[in-house]
C-alpha cells in the first residue's frame, strides 16, 4: 500500500496513470472483496467453513479499497480527474454499494473488522460522491435501477441460494432506500422477496418478511400496488406463511398483514365491513391460535400481534370472541409476557369498542378483578403488568359506570383495591372510586 501512496504522489495526473494506478485496481480490490459464489452443499445452510479460504484475503482488499478512496478524496487533482470520468465512476459506484450491502454487518462470510472497514469506507464514498448518505445517494437518477440490475443475476431462482451475500446486500438496499422509492421498482425487489418467503429455511423466511415489510411500506396507500396485482400477490404468500408454527414468523408476518390490509382496504370501494372481509379471514387465523395454542412462546407472539389487527370498525363482530381469549388468557396467568402482550391487547379492545362493552362488562371485570387479586398477593417485579391491568379496570368503569359503580360498591371487590386507584373520566380529570 506504500507503494501505492508513493505512486498517487510522484505520477503526472494524465488519464492512463488514473486508470492505472486508482480506477482500475480500485474495481478490481472492490470485486474481490465480492464474497464469492457457493458451489457446493446447495442441499444444506451455508456454514462459516464455506467461505474459509475468502475470509484470509478479505481484509487485505477491503483495506486496499478504503486506501485508494482516501487517496482520491483528499486530493483534489485525483477527485476532479475522476469525476471527469462520469461511466467509470458510475460503475465503481454500483460496485461499492453492493460491497457495502454484504459487508453492513457481521455474518458468515466476513468479520467484524470488515464491517469496521466497510463502515469507513462508506464515509470515504459520501465524500467522493458529494452525497450525505447512502439513502440520498440511492435517489439519484438511475442509481437504483442500475443497483437493482446489475445485482440481479445473482437472486434469481436458480442462482440466489448460490450468493448468500447478496441476499444480505438485497435486503441492506432495501433498509437503506427512502420512501416511496421502492414502489418505482416494485417489479424488480419483489420476486427475490417472494422467493425468500417461499423458502424451506427460516433465516431466509425471516429475512424475506423484513424485505416484504420493506416493499409494503414503500407502496402504502399506492393505488398502482392494488391494481397491478401486487397486493394479492404479497397477501398469498403471506397467507401461506400463517399457517406455520414458526415463533420467528409470527411477530413480522402479522405486522406485514396489518400494513398490506390498510391499503387494500383503503382502496376497495365494495367494501362492507359489516360482512365478511379480508381482514376477518386474517383474523380467523390468529384467534384460532390464540385460543388453542399451547405453546407458550407461540401463544405470546400470536397475542402480541393482535393489537394492530382490531383496529377497524368490522372488527366488531369478533367482538364476543376477543372477550373470550381475553379473559381466558387473564384466568391462565403462568407467563409474564404473555400476561403483559394481553393486557396490551385488552386496552386496544377497550378503547376501539367501547360502544359495545355495555353488552360485554360482566365478564371482562370478573377475568380483571381476578387478575388483580391474584396479582396483589403473588406480587410481580413488571409494573407495567400492574398499571395495563388497572387501566383496563379504570376503562371499563369509564365506559359502563353504572355497572362499574355496583360493581365498586361490593365489599369484596373494594378490598382489594387501594383507595388510590383512580379513572380517568371523558373530560381527561381524574376521578377515584367511591
Amino acid at each position: 500500500m506504500d507503494t501505492l501512496m508513493k505512486e498517487i504522489e510522484t505520477m503526472k495526473l494524465n488519464s492512463s496513470h488514473f486508470d492505472d494506478i486508482l480506477l482500475s485496481p480500485c474495481m478490481e480490490s472492490t470485486q474481490k472483496s465480492f464474497a464469492p459464489q457457493r458451489t457446493i452443499g446447495l442441499e444444506r445452510q451455508c456454514e462459516e467453513a464455506d467461505f474459509k479460504e475468502f475470509k484470509l484475503i478479505m481484509n487485505r482488499n477491503l483495506s486496499r479499497v478504503q486506501s485508494i478512496l482516501n487517496a482520491t478524496v483528499w486530493n483534489f487533482p485525483l477527485k476532479q480527474n475522476m469525476r471527469q470520468r462520469p461511466t467509470e465512476m458510475a460503475r465503481l459506484g454500483i460496485h461499492l454499494l453492493l460491497l457495502f450491502g454484504e459487508h453492513s454487518e457481521e455474518n458468515i462470510w466476513n468479520t467484524a473488522e470488515s464491517v469496521f472497514i466497510t463502515k469507513q469506507i462508506i464515509n470515504l464514498f459520501c465524500k467522493l460522491f458529494e452525497c450525505q448518505s447512502i439513502p440520498q445517494f440511492l435517489s439519484g437518477h438511475e442509481i437504483l435501477s442500475n443497483l437493482l440490475l446489475t445485482l440481479r443475476p445473482k437472486l434469481l431462482k436458480d442462482t440466489w441460494k448460490t450468493y448468500p451475500s447478496a441476499v444480505a446486500s438485497y435486503r441492506w438496499i432495501l433498509q437503506e432506500a427512502e420512501k416511496p422509492i421502492l414502489f418505482d421498482h416494485i417489479k424488480d425487489v419483489l420476486p427475490t422477496a417472494l422467493l425468500l418467503l417461499d423458502d424451506y429455511y427460516p433465516d431466509n423466511v425471516v429475512i424475506g418478511l423484513e424485505c416484504t415489510y420493506q416493499i409494503i411500506q414503500h407502496s402504502h396507500m399506492k393505488k398502482g400496488f392494488i391494481d397491478c396485482g401486487y397486493a394479492k400477490v404479497i397477501y398469498h404468500a403471506l397467507e401461506m406463511l400463517s399457517r406455520q408454527k414458526e415463533v420467528r414468523y409470527i411477530v413480522p408476518l402479522y405486522t406485514c398483514m396489518a400494513s398490506l390490509l390498510a391499503t387494500m382496504e383503503h382502496w376497495d370501494n365494495t367494501i362492507n365491513l359489516l360482512e365478511w372481509t379480508t381482514r376477518d379471514d386474517v383474523l380467523s387465523i390468529l384467534i384460532d391460535n390464540i385460543e388453542f395454542e399451547q405453546n407458550i412462546e407461540l401463544r405470546h407472539a400470536y397475542m402480541s400481534s393482535l393489537p394492530q389487527l382490531i383496529t377497524n370498525i368490522g372488527c366488531a363482530k369478533w367482538c364476543e370472541a376477543l372477550v373470550r381469549v381475553l379473559t381466558e388468557s387473564c384466568g391462565h396467568h403462568t407467563d409474564l409476557r404473555t400476561l403483559k402482550a394481553t393486557l396490551e391487547a385488552a386496552k386496544t379492545f377497550l378503547l376501539m369498542f367501547h360502544l359495545r362493552m355495555a353488552t360485554h362488562c360482566a365478564p371482562l371485570y370478573t377475568a380483571f378483578l381476578k387478575l388483580h387479586s391474584d396479582l396483589t398477593e403473588t406480587p410481580v417485579f413488571d409494573r407495567a403488568i400492574m398499571q395495563n391491568l388497572e387501566d383496563c379496570i379504570c376503562m371499563l368503569y369509564q365506559i359502563s359506570p353504572d355497572v362499574g359503580c355496583m360493581v365498586m360498591n361490593d365489599d369484596r371487590i373494594r378490598s382489594i383495591f387501594n383507595s388510590s386507584l383512580p379513572v380517568v373520566s371523558q373530560d381527561g380529570d381524574i376521578k377515584y372510586f367511591e
